[in-house]
C-alpha cells in the first residue's frame, strides 16, 4: 500500500505511491520504509529538523511535517495531527482485515479514570470483553500495562485499538483528555458513546482560560461516530456540551444524569452512606433499581451512574446487572481505601482544589471523629491553583499536613510559598512536613480511632519526580509500611 491509497490525497511527489511499512513518530525507533511524521515539538521546536534528519539516516522513505523544513523527500501538512490517527486506521485496517473495537469515552476534569474504569468493569460483569484505556493502564481487565499518557498519541491509539480487536475485545473504555482532544489523538477512532463528568480548575498552563479548557472538552461531543452522549446536568458547563451534542450532524442521543435533579434520564434518591459504601434509588428511562455500591463518597455514585447510563447506551440490561454490583473495584489511586485499627487511610488522585474538596466533603459524611487531609501540589505546573489547594483543605479537614507532590525541575521552597500565599493559617491546625514519606508517618503515628486520612495528589502514580529524576515512591506502600503492614524490604 501507498501513502495515497491509505491517505486519499494525492501528492505529487514520487515516494508518495512507493509502498511503505507505517508511520512513525519517534525518530529513534524509525524503521527502514517507514513514513517520519514530524510533529513541531511545543518544547523544543529546533529540534524537529535533527529529529526528522535522524529519521531519513535510518532508513525512513520520508518525512511529513507539519511546518516547512529544509529536507528532502518531505511534504509540508499542517493538519497532521488531525489527520494521522485515521491514516494508521486505514493502513491497520488494510493489513490486518480487522476492525477496531468501538469505544466508549470519557472526558472530564474529575473522575475520567474511575468512569472508564467502571465502563469496562461492568461491561465484563455482563459477559463483555473489554479494553481499558487510561491513567492508571491500558489492557484488557483485568491485565493492565501502566501508561504514560492518559490518551495516547495517534498512532498509538490505533495500534492498541487493533490489537485488542484481535484479542477479542467487544468494547473499549477510553479516557479523553483536552490534550488529546485538542491535538487530534481520536481522529479515527469509533467513539459511539461518549460521557461527560464535569469540569473545574486545571490544565490552565496549556489552555490559559476555563472557557478554552471546556471547549476543548467539548470537541469530543462533535465527533460524528456519536450514538449516544452521556452529560451531567449537575455541572456549570452541561449546557455547552449539551449543545455541543444536539448541533452534531450524527444527531447522537442524549442522556442526562444528576444527583438531584429529578428531569435527568438517571438520577438517584434515598442515599445511605456506610464505611463499606452506598446505597441508592436509581430512576432509569427503563424504571427503579436499587443499588448497593462498594465505592466510598458522593461523587462516586456520581461516576458509577455515569458508568451506568452509558452501558446501557450499548445494550446492557441495568435490572439483572444491579445484584453484581458489589463486585467493583473501581480504579487503583482512586478513593482506594487501607484500614488500620478502627481508622481509613484513604489513597486519591486529587490535584486540583474541586477535586480535594470533593473527596473531603464526601468522605465528611463517612467520619466518626477528624478527617485529615495530606497533599501537595506539583511543580512546573498551574501555580494559580496552589493556594486554592490548601484553602480547600482547612475549610473541609480537621488536620492538614502540607507536604511534597512531585516537585519535578521546580524549588519545593517556591511551591510552599505558593500553596500558603494570602491563605490565613493563624487558626488552622496545620503541619509543613515536606518529605512526603514523613508526612504519611506523621499522620499514621497521631491519627486516632474513628478518623480518615486522605493522601492525595499521587494516587496510582509510583514514582515521586524531584529536579527532573523519577524516584521509586507509592502512598499505598508508605501507608502500608508505615502501619506495619508490609516489611521496609518490600521499599
Amino acid at each position: 500500500m501507498t501513502l495515497n491509497t491509505i491517505c486519499g490525497t494525492t501528492y505529487s511527489e514520487a515516494w508518495a505511491n512507493e509502498a511503505f511499512e507505517g508511520f512513525c513518530l519517534d525518530s529513534r525507533y524509525v524503521r527502514p520504509k517507514q513514513i517520519f511524521i514530524a510533529l513541531n515539538s511545543y518544547t523544543r521546536p529546533e529540534k524537529t529538523i535533527e529529529f526528522a534528519q535522524a529519521a531519513l539516516n535510518k532508513g525512513a522513505l520520508a518525512i511529513i511535517s507539519e511546518v516547512p523544513l529544509d529536507l528532502i523527500p518531505c511534504v509540508v501538512c499542517p493538519e497532521v495531527r488531525q489527520q494521522m490517527g485515521l491514516w494508521q486506521k486505514h493502513y491497520l485496517q488494510q493489513k490486518y482485515a480487522i476492525d477496531p473495537p468501538p469505544v466508549l469515552a470519557v472526558t472530564g476534569t474529575n473522575g475520567k479514570t474511575t468512569i472508564a474504569r467502571l465502563m469496562a468493569e461492568l461491561l465484563t460483569l455482563n459477559h463483555l470483553c473489554c479494553a481499558v484505556m487510561g491513567t492508571t493502564g491500558n489492557g484488557i481487565l483485568p491485565h493492565l500495562v501502566p501508561a504514560t499518557h492518559t490518551t495516547a498519541d495517534a498512532l498509538t491509539l490505533q495500534d492498541m485499538l487493533f490489537e485488542y480487536a484481535q484479542d477479542g475485545a467487544h468494547f473499549v473504555a477510553l479516557e479523553a483528555s483536552s490534550h488529546g482532544l485538542v491535538q487530534g489523538r481520536l481522529v479515527g477512532c469509533d467513539i459511539q458513546v461518549a460521557v461527560y463528568s464535569n469540569l473545574s480548575r486545571d490544565h490552565l498552563d496549556f489552555h490559559h482560560t476555563l472557557d478554552a479548557y471546556a471547549t476543548a472538552k467539548a470537541q469530543l461531543f462533535a465527533l460524528p461516530s456519536l450514538k449516544t452522549v452521556v452529560i451531567n446536568l449537575d455541572d456549570d458547563y452541561a449546557e455547552l456540551m449539551l449543545t455541543t451534542a444536539r448541533q452534531n450532524p450524527a444527531q447522537p442521543k442524549i442522556l442526562t444524569y444528576s444527583r438531584q435533579a429529578s428531569n435527568a434520564d438517571f438520577f438517584v434518591d434515598q442515599i445511605e452512606f456506610n464505611l463499606k459504601g452506598a446505597q441508592f434509588k436509581l430512576h432509569t428511562p427503563k424504571g427503579l433499581i436499587e443499588i448497593s455500591s462498594p465505592l466510598l463518597g458522593q461523587f462516586n455514585i456520581e461516576n458509577l451512574v455515569a458508568s451506568l447510563a452509558a452501558v446501557s447506551a450499548v445494550g446492557v440490561d441495568l435490572h439483572p446487572l444491579a445484584p453484581k454490583l458489589h463486585q467493583l473495584v473501581g480504579a487503583p489511586g482512586r478513593m482506594q481505601v487501607i484500614e488500620d485499627n478502627q481508622r481509613l487511610f484513604i489513597v486519591d488522585y486529587a490535584h486540583t482544589p474541586d477535586a480535594l474538596s470533593q473527596v473531603l466533603i464526601s468522605l465528611k459524611r463517612h467520619v466518626d471523629h477528624q478527617l485529615w487531609a495530606i497533599f501537595g501540589c506539583g511543580g512546573d505546573r498551574d501555580r494559580g491553583k496552589r493556594p486554592l489547594m490548601t484553602q480547600a483543605a482547612l475549610t473541609h479537614a480537621d488536620q492538614v499536613v502540607l507536604t511534597s507532590d512531585n516537585p519535578r525541575t521546580e524549588p519545593k521552597a517556591q511551591i510552599f510559598a505558593d500553596m500558603i500565599e494570602g491563605v490565613d493559617l493563624s487558626t488552622a491546625t496545620c503541619q509543613n512536613i515536606q518529605d512526603r514519606r514523613d508526612a504519611i508517618r506523621y499522620a499514621v503515628q497521631h491519627a486516632q480511632a474513628g478518623d480518615i486520612i486522605v493522601i492525595a495528589g499521587k494516587g496510582h502514580e509510583n514514582y515521586q519526580e524531584i529536579d527532573g529524576v523519577r524516584h521509586w515512591f507509592d502512598d499505598v506502600v508508605e501507608v502500608k509500611l508505615a502501619l506495619g503492614h508490609m516489611p521496609d524490604a518490600a521499599n
